[in-house]
């Protein structure tokens, strides 16, 4: 019984890691885009927001949690290049200033006069003091955040699918609608993430079970949970493509933060700003604390530095810089991140794969992963 709840809690840790920023905005906008054809759509972002990022979950699995391990594959300079780069975009200067644009999006309706300035200042204190303890984030994340943020989720998506009003023609195929949702897939960068938070529930997970414990009965339980996990962001995924299809009338010249917020407006009238506050809070709050947490460890055991005291030193750093990245605004860090996602995503999705499948054979692994960067760069 135990350890059925406990993989129920990693899941919904899972859940509610992998579901911020991006998450909140990009599906609306494949529906928005895609009109009657929200349903192929959705099947492209299924590929690169749900199946990838669950291979990903998988991969680290498979290297016992070490994403350093993973990265060792393309070598030895990817070892260290490629965490540092990736988790500097899901950390300081991409993902988690994206999650405070969004949050700040959320509650715009709510607090209209609460500048991004200001939110952001308070957003990033509570996170700083969220991230000092990773057992017990864990377990809040899992708990206690992801069923507020479930049954807030599944009363919106409800009442908005009840009230959906009539689609309206969009001149967009089948496949360009396909090709839409899987390209905008990339931008969740859950692939990213799923490195990290792998390592971080494997790790929790392997700490928390007897030390008989086989590593296939660790692994099994792990991805008991990244599948209950996958299967929440596949149902929220599935219900905000819908609404941006049929809501279309409603939201087309809004800024992507406020897709949502509209949306929730305009069926629930002004007794919706509590209940879209709570949402894009709990949904940004939990991933920015999750990778901000990721990033500042990281860097600590990158310089070599022990103790908690530089763990908050390192924080207190990262957390400043995630400060003054998210006075760009959602358009602006959407707009700098879409480049660099084009070219080093492809690669990282190769190295995946072939860490997946094959074993050893690690010349062929760097060379796929280097053709496919230099081919996107040119």
């Amino acid at each position: 019984m135990q350890n059925k709840s406990s993989i129920v809690t990693y899941g919904f840790a899972i859940f509610i890691m992998f579901f911020g920023s991006g998450n909140l905005v990009f599906p609306l906008e494949i529906g928005l885009a895609s009109g009657g054809n929200w349903l192929s759509a959705f099947f492209g972002l299924f590929i690169t927001g749900i199946l990838l990022p669950l291979l990903g979950l998988f991969v680290i699995k498979i290297h016992k949690g070490s994403y350093e391990d993973f990265f060792a594959e393309a070598g030895s300079l990817a070892k260290v290049v490629l965490p540092l780069f990736i988790l500097s975009l899901l950390g300081s200067f991409g993902v988690v200033p994206r999650c405070i644009t969004v949050a700040h999006g959320g509650i715009e309706h709510m607090m209209p006069s609460l500048s991004l300035a200001i939110f952001s200042f308070l957003f990033c204190v509570a996170c700083f003091f969220m991230c000092l303890k990773d057992h017990l984030m864990v377990s809040m994340l899992g708990k206690w955040m992801t069923p507020v943020l479930l049954a807030s989720l599944a009363l919106l998506i409800g009442v908005a699918v009840l009230n959906a009003p009539a689609l309206e023609p969009v001149a967009i195929k089948k496949m360009t609608s396909f090709k839409f949702g899987f390209k905008t897939g990339y931008e969740t960068m859950d692939l990213f993430a799923a490195f990290f938070f792998s390592s971080l529930i494997f790790k929790q997970m392997q700490s928390a079970m007897p030390a008989s414990t086989k590593h296939k009965e660790l692994i099994m339980t792990a991805l008991k949970s990244s599948f209950i996990g996958a299967l929440l962001l596949s149902l929220a995924y599935l219900g905000f493509v819908y609404l941006g299809a049929y809501y279309s009338g409603v939201i087309a010249s809004v800024t992507p933060e406020l897709i949502l917020p509209t949306i929730a407006m305009h069926v629930l009238g002004d007794k919706a700003a509590l209940l879209i506050g709570v949402i894009f809070v709990l949904s940004c709050l939990t991933t920015a604390v999750a990778l901000s947490n990721i990033y500042a460890r990281y860097l600590c055991s990158l310089m070599g530095l022990e103790g908690d005291r530089w763990f908050m030193v390192v924080l207190f750093i990262t957390m400043v810089a995630s400060f003054f990245v998210s006075l760009l605004d959602f358009k602006g860090i959407a707009g700098f991140l879409g480049p660099i996602l084009d070219v080093s995503y492809p690669s990282l999705i190769a190295l995946t794969f072939m860490s997946t499948a094959l074993r050893g054979m690690r010349w062929l692994k760097i060379t796929v992963f280097y053709a496919v960067m230099v081919f996107m760069l040119v």
